[in-house]
């Protein structure tokens, strides 16, 4: 199947579950090939794939069978809910943080081929270095972007590394594909990240991940960051309170 047709087929599916609404949350296939102008033989392929992936619920009474909009929306919903609500639930833990360390504690999640940092507690220390919210960085590079990148599914993760660009911020700015791998593999083994200069020189960030509660998705990743000499205590200690804060952020998330 080439690309216009596939993205045709894609259309046409959404064009079915757009017909669904508060009003009529339950259509027959007759009403869907008749609101879409889609043939009704096509209308019924399209609703069996979407059945069996459970975008699509298919009730059978005595004389009609029905179809309304399955628990896959429900479940990809209430994910895209709680990401944007994830800035709530973090935010006190993350001032917890700062007021213990003196560090800048960061949120960031995936925006496209980008970390967008989302939430962020500045230390009250007089030399501000990191990004502030609504700003983004690339997947690659530093801690809290590249733990966002290590638990990402594997395909969409190979297809945003052969599309970097690969901008050289500093000399420790990651150089290409293999060396990041390299470091994913790390994050994975270990549950956090450690970058060291990879966007401004002379500091240190350490990250670890937040998961979707439902899925296991990864959801955000967290961090602490400052000038290498803000750190105060052994980098082991840091990576314990961060991986527990993460954890509570997660339990709050369920409740």
């Amino acid at each position: 199947m080439n690309d216009k047709k596939s993205l045709s087929s894609i259309e046409k599916a959404l064009q079915l579950l757009n017909c669904f609404s508060e009003k009529k949350f339950q259509m027959t296939a007759e009403d869907l090939a008749r609101t879409t102008g889609i043939p009704k033989s096509s209308v019924f392929r399209m609703l069996a794939t979407l059945e069996d992936y459970n975008y699509i619920k298919r009730t059978k009474t005595a004389h009609k069978t029905w179809y309304s909009l399955g628990f896959s929306l429900f479940e990809k919903g209430m994910m895209v809910h709680r990401q944007f609500n994830i800035r709530d639930y973090a935010r006190s833990r993350m001032e917890e943080l700062r007021n213990e360390w003196n560090l800048n504690i960061q949120l960031a999640v995936q925006d496209g081929h980008d970390a967008l940092y989302i939430e962020q507690v500045p230390s009250w220390r007089p030399i501000q270095l990191y990004p502030a919210i609504g700003r983004r960085a690339p997947l690659y590079a530093a801690s809290c972007p590249r733990t966002l990148l290590a638990y990402m599914g594997e395909s969409e993760r190979i297809a945003i590394l052969h599309k970097a660009k690969w901008t050289k911020f500093t000399p420790a700015t990651p150089a290409g594909i293999e060396e990041t791998e390299k470091a994913i593999q790390q994050i994975i083994e270990t549950g956090y990240s450690i970058s060291r200069g990879e966007l401004i020189e002379g500091t240190t960030g350490i990250a670890v991940p937040i998961f979707e509660p439902v899925t296991n998705n990864i959801l955000a990743a967290l961090s602490i960051a400052g000038l290498d000499t803000d750190f105060e205590k052994d980098e082991l200690y840091y990576i314990k309170i961060l991986k527990e804060t993460a954890k509570e952020i997660q339990d709050s998330i369920k409740k």
